[in-house]
């Protein structure tokens, strides 16, 4: 059997069909966090030659969960890459990442290796603008880096990364999906494990994937494009990720709207305005409920918090 995407069990070395379940088979469950991560990308000869000298390799992802907007992540950006090396220094290895999983959303990735030609002084700035999100943020998301370095050059690389997806110009450019549930036909469950996402459709019986993350055939480095992702349940996920994520989601929406649901931008920022509205509503219920000492004020705003109904289930009872 030929296909793009290849699982590997838990302690395994072996390919195989990410569409089934096994017996060491962990699925995500319901609010259970989890987070993908890139561990290896190597871009190889079967790119029709594209890799001929020296070029410029940008590595990004797009990543959604249920009806959320592809939200694009930079995670290597860097000059001069022979073919078939192995890239794993990357920036940041964060692809997505949920601190409460609804047990019912799908998650679709989509990988994507580009040659972006830019100046000296663009390629230092966005480089060094591009390490001190990773450092910030745990990941590198081009549509905030736009209005973080407002009026710099790395907006001109992060226009051309945006122009480069309008025009789809990409040398691999892989989609998939996970869902939630047991295997149906042409559903993949989400479960843990580590992905192999290939470029060309290969039978995965002669690969390997070894302790280090990359891929041997019968013993060699293969001449071939791949990818290798993780998914792990966490025991917790750091806040500040995602805070960044959602802040990248909010901008992806208002930047480019959403062609993964049929809800409008406008309703999506009403909704996004609204839960913020009702949880600073609640933080400020709490707050008061601990003063010993009201004013009549106070006493009256907390009074008109309880009684809004979409907060009622989360209000503490007396």
């Amino acid at each position: 059997m030929f296909d793009n995407v290849w699982l590997v069990l838990p302690e395994s070395k072996d390919l195989v069909s990410p569409y089934e379940l096994y017996e060491t088979s962990r699925v995500i469950l319901t609010a259970q966090p989890f987070t993908v991560t890139m561990v290896t990308v190597v871009v190889a000869q079967d790119l029709d030659g594209f890799l001929r000298g020296k070029n410029d390799i940008l590595i990004l992802t797009r990543s959604s969960l249920g009806e959320q907007p592809f939200v694009e992540r930079i995670h290597f950006y860097e000059e001069e890459i022979p073919k078939g090396k192995p890239i794993n220094n990357l920036f940041a290895d964060t692809v997505f990442i949920t601190d409460d999983y609804s047990g019912t959303d799908r998650l679709w990735l989509e990988l994507n290796v580009l040659e972006i030609d830019t100046d000296s002084d663009e390629r230092k700035a966005a480089i060094n603008a591009f390490r001190s999100l990773a450092a910030t943020a745990g990941a590198v998301f081009p549509v905030v880096a736009s209005f973080a370095f407002a009026a710099s050059s790395v907006v001109s690389v992060v226009d051309k990364l945006f122009s480069a997806f309008a025009k789809d110009k990409d040398v691999v450019k892989v989609p998939f999906a996970l869902h939630p549930g047991n295997p149906r036909p042409g559903k993949a469950p989400l479960q843990a494990g580590t992905f192999v996402v290939f470029s060309q459709p290969q039978d995965p019986a002669k690969y390997k994937l070894e302790s280090n993350g990359s891929l041997t055939l019968n013993g060699q480095a293969p001449d071939v494009s791949y990818a290798v992702f993780n998914i792990s349940p966490q025991p917790q996920v750091s806040p500040n990720f995602v805070l960044s994520q959602k802040v990248a989601t909010l901008l992806t929406q208002i930047h480019v709207g959403n062609p993964n649901s049929a809800k409008g931008t406008m309703e999506f920022l009403d909704n996004t305005l609204s839960e913020y509205s009702n949880f600073i509503k609640l933080k400020r219920y709490l707050e008061l409920k601990k003063k010993a000492n009201l004013t009549e004020g106070e006493k009256s705003l907390m009074e008109h918090i309880a009684q809004l109904e979409e907060l009622a289930p989360f209000l503490p009872r007396d």
